[in-house]
Parts: structure tokens; sequence; C-alpha cells
């Protein structure tokens, strides 16, 4: 057996199909997470376009995020009109 690798003609040791299914499982929530994520920050990105539209400062946006001003920017400048 190669590292990483399960060959079609060895047969699975006890457990290793409880923690294939496991693997399986958790990539997909993980996919499912990541769009999400993506999803969030499109959102995000759009709310904060409509403050800086009323001219909200940078600071005071990235201050309720919990971010620097540069990173919000730079998330912006990133995704530009998403």
């Amino acid at each position: 057996m190669e590292f990483g690798k399960i060959e079609m003609n060895e047969p699975i040791q006890d457990g290793e199909a409880d923690d294939l299914e496991k693997v399986r499982l958790l990539t997909s929530m993980m996919r499912e997470h990541q769009q999400s994520v993506v999803r969030l920050g499109k959102m995000r990105r759009e709310a904060i376009r409509r403050l800086r539209s009323r001219r909200v400062p940078y600071r005071t946006i990235a201050d309720a995020c919990g971010v620097t001003d540069q990173a919000l920017f730079a998330d912006l400048r990133k995704h530009p009109e998403d």
C-alpha cells in the first residue's frame, strides 16, 4: 500500500471504512462552509459599499467589523463590484 492511497486489491481494515466515511462527510461539510463564507463575504462587501455611498468612513466600518481599515479596503479592492 502506498502512503495516502488505498490499493483496490487490499481489503479495508476495521475502522478504515468508518474513517473514510468520516473524511468524505467532513470534506462535504467543508465545501458547504466554504460556499457560505464566499456568499457572506459578498453580502458584507455590498453592505460596506452602501455605507461608503453614505460617506461612512472606512475606520468606522472597520471598527464595526473588528478589522483594520486597511484590511477592509484591501478586501474591497480584491473583489471589485462582485
